[in-house]
């Protein structure tokens, strides 16, 4: 495959798989992991929030030396497919092993059995996700195209995280009870963790069975991770795209991490209701995924962020005053706060190529893995801040752990606290975002221009000539 082709309509699936795995990786602990160790588990929030730091401290070094690796591996295979198709079985298997409560052990022993088994398979999950993204640059240079590939991508990330939502808690502490093949809680998020988990394996070996990655790709000179983080970050486009990605991601993840408390505690949705709820925002996403590429189409990549940014300062807030108990109320607004939650993510991913080819343009070389590998740890870095910060905040109200499957009611400052996170945090951190990304310079046209040097001289580098770059445009 040569990257002017145009991908198949099988190859756009085959290839947006993999989010699927993405989805139900990211989904499971975004959505219910904090409430699994504080709830179920049974381990107080600051801990968890400090389960999740220390694997995002372990990002800063795991995600930039996956994406170098990634960026100079030479095999038959290729560069990116041999790393996703390693990735599958361990994916499975410690998936699994993050919904197990070991038996009688001490909270010191929880505490690091969960630290350890979160850092590994943040590390293989950056095994496979680092190379899936970073292929996207690779298969096809054309603007337009890439829009319609983000759109499959997203549509299996979305549909992943649809089901993920509205079944993943619902299995674990319904079906498996009811079907017998688990006697509590405990034991149904074990047997959900092993269901979930086995489907984790399938995308990579699909991808690394159907696609081919071009040939003749430029690898970049070796670089260390801290060189590549100097030569990354010189990257004007890429400092804005990651500063604004890192605060409107953070500022979601407010929203999904508290977001099953919110329904329980503040909108007091019905058992199986805040499930249904969560999948109902996803489904808003999914559906609404045409509209965001019409949206990006029209109006180019930086003005839709802009737009979608907008739609969400106005739209969030509202989640502050719903009444309590108004979960009927909330139904219509789940589905449109679904579209913006499904456009914030669909951009980011857009943009991320274009930024590539600049640095190509700039470089000579072609680096999508430690590109893709930054953006990845930025995405990593805001949902454990968001746990943090959500967890500090619940702590410091009252919030009352091992709830999960009692009537036990939680204080009143707990309610206040939720309305707080999910309402006024996330209007804050996009709203930064937006102020960021006003400086991304990148627009169709100026990819055009960067495609025609990039053809005219597919060997330049700024440092060795000036007629090869581009300035950048505010």
């Amino acid at each position: 495959m040569t990257v002017e082709e145009r991908l198949s309509l099988l190859d756009k699936v085959v290839y947006g798989s993999g989010e699927w795995t993405s989805a139900i990786a990211g989904t499971t602990r975004s959505l219910f992991l904090n409430y699994f160790l504080v709830s179920v588990v049974g381990l107080v929030p600051n801990m968890v929030g400090l389960i999740l730091l220390l694997g995002r401290i372990w990002d800063a070094v795991n995600d930039p030396l996956v994406g170098v690796i990634s960026d100079r591996l030479s095999t038959r295979w290729g560069r990116r497919r041999p790393m996703m198709l390693m990735a599958a079985l361990p994916l499975g298997l410690l998936f699994a092993l993050l919904w197990f409560r070991p038996p009688a052990a001490s909270t010191a022993w929880l505490f690091v059995y969960f630290v350890i088994v979160s850092l590994a398979l943040d590390t293989v999950y950056t095994v496979f996700a680092v190379p899936h993204t970073a292929l996207l640059a690779e298969i096809t240079h054309d603007y337009s195209h890439r829009i319609s590939i983000v759109a499959w991508r997203n549509a299996f990330y979305l549909l992943g995280a649809l089901i993920t939502a509205g079944m993943f808690k619902r299995v674990a502490e319904d079906f498996t009870i009811a079907w017998g093949w688990a006697d509590n809680i405990l034991q149904g998020y074990m047997v959900a963790g092993w269901l979930f988990g086995l489907s984790l394996m399938i995308a990579p070996v699909l991808i690394f069975w159907r696609l081919r990655e071009p040939a003749h790709v430029r690898v970049p000179k070796q670089i260390n991770p801290l060189s590549a983080f100097q030569a990354v970050f010189r990257n004007q486009p890429f400092r804005a795209l990651s500063a604004s990605y890192f605060l409107a991601f953070t500022g979601l993840e407010f929203v999904v991490v508290s977001f099953i408390w919110y329904l329980q505690f503040v909108l007091q949705a019905p058992a199986g209701m805040d499930d249904t709820l969560a999948g109902l925002l996803l489904l808003g996403a999914l559906v609404t995924m045409p509209l965001t590429n019409l949206l990006i189409t029209r109006f180019g990549k930086r003005n839709s962020y802009l737009l979608v940014g907008a739609a969400w300062i106005v739209s969030i807030p509202l989640a502050a005053m719903f009444p309590t108990g108004g979960f009927r109320a909330f139904v219509p607004y789940c589905l449109w706060l679904g579209f913006i939650y499904g456009a914030g993510i669909t951009v980011p991913g857009a943009m991320l190529p274009d930024v590539i080819e600049y640095d190509e343009l700039q470089t000579g070389e072609r680096r999508e893995g430690i590109f893709t590998a930054y953006l990845t740890f930025f995405r990593k870095l805001g949902s454990a801040l968001a746990v943090l910060v959500v967890n500090f905040i619940l702590a410091r109200s009252g919030l009352i752990e091992g709830t999960a499957g009692t009537d036990i009611a939680q204080p009143q400052t707990v309610v206040v606290a939720l309305r707080f996170i999910i309402g006024i945090l996330p209007t804050l951190m996009v709203a930064g975002s937006l102020w960021v990304i006003r400086y991304y310079p990148i627009t169709k046209t100026y990819h055009e221009e960067i495609k025609a040097k990039l053809k005219q001289s597919p060997n330049a580098t700024t440092t060795s000539s000036a007629e090869n770059s581009i300035s950048l445009r505010s």
